[in-house]
């Protein structure tokens, strides 16, 4: 076995987890360190789509600053979305464990298609039970479910996630989430537009793939003995393994990825200022409360994405872009 001749890089990366995600709702590692009033850290949405926009560029040291700038934006439907349940951790040497659970006694009739409720539930005993273990609690998150059946994509059963109550006092959280129980929290309540989010969301699967189209690797020629669409050589002698640094086959898309640091353009009630003539390919008219995000998201139309307060500090003002002009032009020829 002769030496290369010529060096190449490495195909593909191996900063990313290449394995099918467990949930299509995604479920952030990680929350960001909140001090301050009460208030939920994240946000439900529905993929919708994408289009562009014109707005007033106003970084300051943007070698574009106060003139016009053409930029891509994802649209994410945004219903209200419903708190039926509060849960506490503590933290054990084993990691973060549920402390205590509480939930409401009235739920929508959907939320039987995705849990079921308990025939007979002590709320007073329960909260009781909460309240005395508040000082063992160390995290506290809002237990919500999404309200699909009121877009246009035809899903009845609602998703279900966590989203962590941020606040300086858990006594303080739990109040406010006692005041959440059983109620819709709309997009304004979270986010106002010119913030930044994170985007949390399960990638388009594309299945069972070889490594030329999972990793890029180049395609051997034509006088190949076995294969033209595998990688040369899988390691060598010694170690006496195949590494897991060689590109090779397996599941590709699918992933549970985060983007960081996406900016709202928008936030609105009227999605048909918005929607494209004959509305979203593959998705159809918006009809709720929407939400306009700078650049792409991950997944594909009609998937669940979770929005939430950036974990990376930016130093970017916090001020409503101006926006001119938003293509409605059909998006079907």
């Amino acid at each position: 076995m002769g030496h290369r001749r010529v060096s190449a890089p490495h195909r593909s990366s191996l900063g990313y987890r290449r394995v099918r995600a467990r949930r299509i709702v995604p479920a952030p590692r990680a929350w960001q360190k909140y001090e301050g009033a009460p208030t939920l850290l994240g946000f439900l949405g529905i993929k919708a789509g994408m289009t562009h926009c014109v707005y007033i560029e106003d970084r300051p040291r943007s070698h574009l600053v106060n003139r016009e700038v053409t930029a891509a934006v994802t649209c994410i439907e945004t219903p209200p979305m419903v708190v039926f349940g509060l849960r506490g951790y503590k933290k054990t040497p084993y990691g973060m464990q549920v402390a205590a659970d509480l939930r409401t006694l009235e739920t929508k009739e959907e939320l039987s298609r995705r849990v079921k409720s308990p025939k007979k539930y002590d709320f007073d005993k329960n909260s009781k039970n909460f309240e005395s273990k508040i000082d063992e609690i160390t995290e506290l998150r809002a237990v919500v479910h999404t309200q699909p059946y009121l877009t246009g994509m035809g899903m009845k059963t609602p998703q279900v996630a966590e989203i962590k109550i941020g606040c300086s006092n858990i006594t303080d959280g739990y109040q406010y989430g006692l005041s959440l129980l059983g109620k819709e929290v709309l997009i304004r309540d979270v986010f106002k537009a010119g913030e930044f989010v994170d985007t949390l969301g399960v990638t388009k699967g594309k299945g069972f793939q070889g490594p030329v189209k999972r990793h890029g690797i180049k395609i051997l020629q034509h006088k190949s003995k076995g294969t033209k669409r595998g990688v040369g050589s899988i390691g060598p002698w010694h170690p006496a393994r195949t590494m897991w640094t060689i590109p090779r086959y397996g599941q590709m898309g699918f992933n549970m990825r985060t983007d960081y640091n996406k900016r709202i353009m928008q936030i609105g009630s009227d999605g048909t200022q918005i929607v494209p003539k004959g509305g979203f390919v593959k998705y159809g008219i918006v009809k709720n409360n929407y939400i306009l995000l700078k650049g792409s998201v991950p997944g594909p139309k009609k998937r669940t994405v979770l929005l939430r307060t950036p974990v990376r500090k930016q130093t970017l003002l916090v001020k409503e872009p101006q926006i001119l002009y938003i293509s409605t032009e059909s998006q079907q020829g």
